[in-house]
């Protein structure tokens, strides 16, 4: 496993937000050759019609189609039916629902990584990137990338009741068509899934879209977003490489702590004890505008 960690160079990028784009695509990481995935902040979609940059390498993961039209293609599915089922049979869970003493032992199998609000269990050929706020240094986000494919996950605090997933996907909807791309909700492994279609433009000039699954679990006063990129985003079911993606997904532990936090805000993350200080961070060559979709909250206290 390749333990890596890059600055964010933003004043505002300790504001997390849960339908914000950052302007990065996949890379190619030239010391082996993978498919890299940094967050999937995609487009300043305030800016208007001009397409974000995708490096280049990426013609097998941005397709030069037209995405209009593409909602018919959907059956209609019966979003509420899906909204009231429990997905968390075999994970992600919550803290309380696992041996929190086993988290902490060592585990040669099965090592975890813990991020303080989410516990990662790491896998063989699995690389973890973090993004850290140069200013603040907070850690916003967490990528595990795995051959072709990338994860990016990040946990938020959300009502007793439950229910935020529902409340913020039509405003992902409207992001994604306003930027030029589409979205479309699914059946997917957690109920609803959402898949984007998100315009890019290639170094060479190419534009093209870059597709994106997302799952949403929720917890106990908790919603853990995942969102797929590189080659598991491009395959419909659940098989390979879908289905590493998927069990590092459900093998996720949230710890959403007692503190009171209105619903939409990220949960902090810090770096793993076992982290060297010393370790080189890769910063990122431009800022990132954090400032298009300001992040969804209801108000309401937990």
């Amino acid at each position: 496993m390749i333990f890596r960690s890059r600055r964010q160079r933003n004043e505002s990028a300790d504001t997390a937000t849960l339908n914000g784009e950052r302007d990065e695509q996949p890379d190619v990481d030239p010391e082996d050759g993978q498919q890299l995935v940094d967050h999937d902040q995609v487009a300043d979609e305030s800016t208007g019609p001009e397409s974000p940059e995708a490096p280049a390498g990426q013609a097998d993961q941005v397709a030069s189609v037209d995405p209009t039209g593409a909602a018919e293609a959907i059956d209609p599915i019966d979003l509420a039916d899906l909204d009231n089922q429990e997905w968390r049979d075999l994970g992600p869970y919550d803290i309380a629902e696992v041996d929190a003493e086993a988290l902490e032992e060592p585990d040669a199998e099965q090592p975890r990584i813990d991020l303080g609000s989410m516990v990662l269990a790491a896998s063989d050929g699995m690389e973890l990137r973090l993004q850290v706020d140069e200013n603040s240094q907070q850690i916003v986000s967490a990528m595990m990338i795995r051959d072709d494919s990338a994860l990016e996950v990040g946990a938020f605090a959300a009502p007793r009741s439950g229910g935020l997933w529902a409340e913020i996907r039509d405003e992902l909807i409207e992001s994604a068509e306003s930027a030029g791309g589409s979205a479309n909700l699914v059946p997917g492994p957690f109920g609803v899934e959402l898949r984007r279609l998100l315009p890019v433009r290639t170094p060479d000039g190419q534009e093209g879209y870059q597709p994106s699954r997302m799952w949403v679990a929720e917890g106990p006063r908790w919603m853990l977003r995942g969102i797929i990129y590189g080659q598991a985003a491009l395959e419909d079911g659940l098989e390979t490489p879908v289905a590493e993606i998927l069990e590092s997904f459900r093998q996720i532990v949230v710890r959403r702590g007692d503190e009171a936090m209105a619903p939409g805000d990220l949960l902090p993350l810090s770096l793993p004890e076992n982290m060297s200080q010393g370790e080189p961070v890769e910063e990122q060559g431009e800022p990132v505008d954090e400032s298009a979709d300001p992040q969804t909250q209801s108000g309401e206290e937990q």
